[in-house]
C-alpha cells in the first residue's frame, strides 16, 4: 500500500521533471497537488454528509489548517526525511521500462485523474446545491 502511495507521488513528480523543474520543486508540486485534492475530497464528502443528515459541518478554517499541518508532517516523515524520495524515485526511474512498473504507473495515473474528476464533480454538485436549493 505504501508503494502505491509513493508511486502516486512519483507520477506527478516525473511529469514536472520532464518539464525541466528541479527535483525539490517537482516533489513540492506533487505533495501540494495530492494534499489539496485529498483534503478537498474529504471536505466535500463531509459537506454532503452534513447536508443530507442536516447537521452542522465539521470543517472550518482552523480544522482545515490543522489537517494541512498534519498532512505536511506526514509527508515530511514519509517522503522528505533524509532525502528518501530521491532514492525511491531514482529506483523507480531505473525500473520505469519494466511491465510491472508501467502497470503501477498507469494505476497511479488513473487514481490521480479519478481523484481530480471526483473533486470537480463534487464541487459542481455542491455549487448547484448552494445556488439552487
Amino acid at each position: 500500500m505504501i508503494d502505491f502511495y509513493y508511486i502516486v507521488h512519483y507520477v506527478i513528480y516525473r511529469f514536472y521533471r520532464r518539464h525541466n523543474e528541479t527535483c525539490d520543486t517537482s516533489i513540492m508540486y506533487a505533495f501540494t497537488i495530492l494534499g489539496g485534492l485529498s483534503l478537498g475530497f474529504i471536505e466535500l464528502i463531509d459537506h454532503f454528509v452534513c447536508l443530507f443528515l442536516n447537521i452542522p459541518g465539521h470543517f472550518n478554517k482552523v480544522t482545515i489548517l490543522a489537517y494541512a499541518i498534519l498532512w505536511m508532517i506526514f509527508e515530511y516523515i514519509v517522503l522528505f526525511r533524509n532525502g528518501r524520495y530521491r532514492e525511491l524515485f531514482n529506483e523507480y526511474e531505473r525500473q520505469s521500462n519494466t511491465p510491472e512498473m508501467k502497470s503501477k504507473c498507469k494505476k497511479a495515473k488513473l487514481f490521480n485523474f479519478s481523484l481530480l474528476v471526483l473533486d470537480i464533480l463534487l464541487l459542481i454538485i455542491a455549487d448547484y446545491l448552494n445556488h439552487y436549493q
